[in-house]
Protein backbone atom coordinates (compact mmCIF):
# COMPACT_ATOMS: atom_id res chain seq x y z
CA UNK A 1 0.00 0.00 0.00
CA UNK A 2 1.72 3.12 -1.11
CA UNK A 3 0.42 6.53 -0.40
CA UNK A 4 1.57 9.38 -2.50
CA UNK A 5 2.77 12.43 -0.62
CA UNK A 6 1.97 15.74 -2.22
CA UNK A 7 3.29 19.06 -0.92
CA UNK A 8 1.39 22.28 -1.49
CA UNK A 9 2.04 25.82 -0.40
CA UNK A 10 0.08 27.10 2.55
CA UNK A 11 -3.22 28.57 1.32
CA UNK A 12 -2.83 32.31 0.84
CA UNK A 13 1.00 32.25 1.09
CA UNK A 14 3.37 33.59 -1.51
CA UNK A 15 6.82 32.34 -2.40
CA UNK A 16 9.72 34.09 -0.72
CA UNK A 17 11.69 33.66 -3.95
CA UNK A 18 9.68 34.63 -6.96
CA UNK A 19 11.21 33.78 -10.30
CA UNK A 20 14.42 35.76 -9.90
CA UNK A 21 17.14 35.15 -12.45
CA UNK A 22 20.59 36.68 -12.51
CA UNK A 23 21.27 39.09 -15.36
CA UNK A 24 22.72 37.32 -18.39
CA UNK A 25 25.58 39.82 -18.96
CA UNK A 26 26.85 39.24 -15.40
CA UNK A 27 26.80 35.47 -15.95
CA UNK A 28 28.69 35.83 -19.21
CA UNK A 29 31.37 37.98 -17.52
CA UNK A 30 31.72 35.46 -14.67
CA UNK A 31 32.10 32.54 -17.10
CA UNK A 32 34.64 34.51 -19.15
CA UNK A 33 36.69 35.30 -16.02
CA UNK A 34 36.75 31.64 -14.98
CA UNK A 35 37.77 30.57 -18.49
CA UNK A 36 40.51 33.22 -18.61
CA UNK A 37 41.83 32.14 -15.20
CA UNK A 38 42.06 28.50 -16.21
CA UNK A 39 43.67 29.42 -19.54
CA UNK A 40 46.32 31.56 -17.86
CA UNK A 41 47.04 28.86 -15.25
CA UNK A 42 47.45 26.26 -18.00
CA UNK A 43 49.75 28.48 -20.07
CA UNK A 44 51.87 29.33 -17.01
CA UNK A 45 52.24 25.72 -15.94
CA UNK A 46 52.95 24.30 -19.39
CA UNK A 47 54.86 27.05 -21.17
CA UNK A 48 55.89 29.59 -18.54
CA UNK A 49 53.68 32.27 -20.11
CA UNK A 50 52.19 34.67 -17.49
CA UNK A 51 54.38 33.04 -14.86
CA UNK A 52 55.67 35.24 -12.04
CA UNK A 53 59.40 35.86 -12.30
CA UNK A 54 61.72 34.10 -9.86
CA UNK A 55 62.87 36.94 -7.65
CA UNK A 56 65.50 34.95 -5.79
CA UNK A 57 68.81 36.44 -6.85
CA UNK A 58 71.87 37.94 -5.15
CA UNK A 59 72.38 35.60 -2.21
CA UNK A 60 74.32 37.20 0.64
CA UNK A 61 75.04 33.98 2.52
CA UNK A 62 74.39 30.29 1.86
CA UNK A 63 75.09 27.15 3.78
CA UNK A 64 74.35 23.52 3.01
CA UNK A 65 73.00 21.80 6.11
CA UNK A 66 71.75 18.34 6.92
CA UNK A 67 69.68 17.49 9.95
CA UNK A 68 69.37 14.35 12.05
CA UNK A 69 67.49 13.40 15.19
CA UNK A 70 69.61 13.20 18.33
CA UNK A 71 69.09 10.42 20.87
CA UNK A 72 67.77 12.91 23.45
CA UNK A 73 65.12 14.32 21.06
CA UNK A 74 67.23 17.24 19.90
CA UNK A 75 68.32 17.99 16.36
CA UNK A 76 71.87 17.55 15.12
CA UNK A 77 72.72 20.20 12.53
CA UNK A 78 75.57 19.09 10.28
CA UNK A 79 77.55 21.16 7.83
CA UNK A 80 76.70 19.86 4.36
CA UNK A 81 80.22 20.40 3.05
CA UNK A 82 82.21 18.78 5.87
CA UNK A 83 79.66 16.51 7.53
CA UNK A 84 80.76 17.80 10.94
CA UNK A 85 78.15 18.57 13.58
CA UNK A 86 77.84 22.36 13.53
CA UNK A 87 75.20 22.72 16.21
CA UNK A 88 72.85 20.71 18.40
CA UNK A 89 69.37 22.12 18.99
CA UNK A 90 67.99 20.94 22.36
CA UNK A 91 64.76 18.94 22.58
CA UNK A 92 61.62 21.03 22.98
CA UNK A 93 63.04 24.12 21.28
CA UNK A 94 62.83 25.58 17.78
CA UNK A 95 59.31 24.34 17.06
CA UNK A 96 58.95 26.22 13.77
CA UNK A 97 62.32 24.99 12.52
CA UNK A 98 61.38 21.42 13.44
CA UNK A 99 58.03 21.71 11.68
CA UNK A 100 59.52 23.18 8.51
CA UNK A 101 62.21 20.51 8.35
CA UNK A 102 59.72 17.73 9.08
CA UNK A 103 57.47 18.94 6.24
CA UNK A 104 60.39 19.10 3.81
CA UNK A 105 61.65 15.67 4.89
CA UNK A 106 58.16 14.21 4.38
CA UNK A 107 57.95 15.65 0.86
CA UNK A 108 61.39 14.27 0.14
CA UNK A 109 60.31 10.83 1.39
CA UNK A 110 57.14 10.91 -0.75
CA UNK A 111 59.23 11.90 -3.79
CA UNK A 112 61.55 8.96 -2.99
CA UNK A 113 64.63 11.18 -2.82
CA UNK A 114 67.74 10.67 -0.70
CA UNK A 115 67.09 11.56 2.96
CA UNK A 116 70.80 12.33 3.47
CA UNK A 117 71.21 15.14 0.93
CA UNK A 118 71.72 18.56 2.56
CA UNK A 119 69.24 21.43 2.46
CA UNK A 120 70.38 24.86 1.27
CA UNK A 121 69.81 27.75 3.68
CA UNK A 122 70.15 31.16 2.01
CA UNK A 123 70.05 34.79 3.14
CA UNK A 124 69.17 37.10 0.24
CA UNK A 125 70.27 40.66 -0.48
CA UNK A 126 66.82 42.07 0.24
CA UNK A 127 66.69 40.53 3.73
CA UNK A 128 64.70 37.42 2.94
CA UNK A 129 65.77 34.01 4.23
CA UNK A 130 64.84 30.74 2.52
CA UNK A 131 65.51 27.07 3.02
CA UNK A 132 65.49 24.96 -0.11
CA UNK A 133 65.53 21.26 -0.77
CA UNK A 134 67.63 20.74 -3.92
CA UNK A 135 66.26 17.20 -4.20
CA UNK A 136 62.57 18.19 -4.54
CA UNK A 137 63.14 21.85 -5.57
CA UNK A 138 60.85 22.96 -2.75
CA UNK A 139 61.64 26.31 -1.15
CA UNK A 140 60.22 27.77 2.05
CA UNK A 141 60.41 31.54 2.45
CA UNK A 142 61.19 31.69 6.17
CA UNK A 143 60.91 35.51 6.11
CA UNK A 144 57.17 35.30 5.57
CA UNK A 145 56.74 33.77 9.03
CA UNK A 146 58.17 36.72 10.96
CA UNK A 147 61.40 37.93 12.54
CA UNK A 148 61.52 35.29 15.29
CA UNK A 149 61.57 32.49 12.72
CA UNK A 150 64.16 34.32 10.64
CA UNK A 151 66.45 34.57 13.69
CA UNK A 152 66.23 30.83 14.34
CA UNK A 153 67.33 30.05 10.78
CA UNK A 154 69.93 32.84 10.53
CA UNK A 155 71.61 31.34 13.59
CA UNK A 156 72.25 28.26 11.43
CA UNK A 157 74.02 30.43 8.84
CA UNK A 158 76.41 31.66 11.50
CA UNK A 159 79.71 29.79 11.46
CA UNK A 160 82.29 30.53 14.14
CA UNK A 161 80.75 33.93 14.87
CA UNK A 162 80.68 35.13 11.26
CA UNK A 163 78.16 34.71 8.47
CA UNK A 164 79.16 31.89 6.16
CA UNK A 165 79.20 33.57 2.75
CA UNK A 166 79.09 31.93 -0.63
CA UNK A 167 77.80 28.61 -1.85
CA UNK A 168 78.99 25.55 0.07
Amino acid sequence: MSAEIHFEPEPGSTSAMPNITPPKPALRVAVAMVALTFTMAFLASQFGIFKSPDIYENPVAQRALSFADAADGGILVRDGATGETALTLPAGTNGFLRGALRAMADRRRVAQKSPDAPFLLTAWGDGRVTIEDPETRERIAVSSFGPTQVKSFVALLDKDGTMFAGPP
